[in-house]
């Protein structure tokens, strides 16, 4: 009998592992984003996935040089799929599908007039915004702000490549200057990676790429410069956030920030800790 009874705790402490280590099941979304009017494929578009009911963004994604995009979400729910790029026509399409892979095909983009006819607001945000000199992109439009840090943003954003090393790359190329809030910043002088792996992604509003540096950076030779504009800094008094994720590829980790300041004092702190070896193993 105790043998018996060894044998079925046994067998429930098995299938309870089991259930905490089975990865969740997700949904993919594949497609191809087409510019009406020329029939050539749209980069850069902001590209989310909503929740019908509530809708708010769940995923939001970019679509690439060729057009494609991908959006991984949890299974089970029926979403809407949203499009939106600067000078052409919002777009909405239901999907059918709960499970699997959901190939739309090509989602034709027609540009919008220029007549304004009216003024629509709408919950979902532009990712990027292009400039004649840069590329900004909009950390506070992105749903996953709140559960990834900064580097996890970086590796979003057009123009930038972090390798499975945390190393960042501009254009393909290391020769590039990172600033915080248009300033050079000791903070991120040396190790870049770490620092951004700590800092919580609500802690910043947006992402800059400056292609066309400024004219006193010409000697230097640089490919361009990253531009980290944080949130507004407190005037007296403190704040700060925590934040913890996990993710399928870069495994669990958080991060915490501290900002006070009184008077003519005033200190910022970020510290953070992630286990991305064990997950890339």
């Amino acid at each position: 009998m105790n043998k018996l009874l060894l044998g079925f705790v046994f067998c429930c402490l098995c299938s309870a592992t089991f259930a905490q280590t089975a990865p969740v099941p997700s949904l993919t979304i594949k497609g191809t984003v087409i510019d009406s009017a020329i029939n050539k494929p749209l980069g850069f578009v902001t590209v989310a996935l909503v929740d019908p009911t509530t809708k708010t963004s769940v995923k939001g994604a970019l679509s690439k040089d060729d057009g494609t995009f991908q959006l991984k979400a949890p299974q089970g729910k029926l979403y809407q799929l949203t499009f939106v790029f600067i000078g052409y026509k919002t777009k909405t399409i239901d999907l059918k599908t709960k499970t699997g892979i959901i190939p739309v095909g090509n989602i034709l983009l027609s540009p919008s007039s220029n007549q304004l006819k009216g003024v629509s607001i709408t919950a979902v945000k532009p990712l990027i915004k292009q400039e004649i000199d840069r590329i900004s992109y909009d950390v506070q439009a992105d749903p996953e702000t709140k559960t990834q840090n900064v580097l996890d943003m970086l590796r979003k954003v057009p123009l930038i490549t972090v390798d499975a090393s945390d190393n960042i790359q501009l254009k393909g190329e290391s020769n590039y200057k990172i600033l915080i809030n248009g300033k050079p910043s000791s903070l991120v002088a040396h190790n870049p990676s770490d620092v951004f792996k700590s800092m919580p992604a609500s802690s910043i509003q947006k992402i800059e790429v400056i292609t066309t540096p400024p004219a006193k950076y010409d000697a230097e030779g640089l490919a361009g410069i990253i531009n980290i504009i944080t949130n507004k800094k407190v005037d007296q008094g403190y704040n700060g956030s925590i934040n913890t994720r996990y993710n399928t590829l870069y495994g669990p980790g958080g991060g915490m920030s501290f900002t006070v300041k009184q008077g003519k004092f005033g200190l910022s702190m970020y510290t953070g800790a992630s286990d991305q070896k064990k997950a890339l193993q």
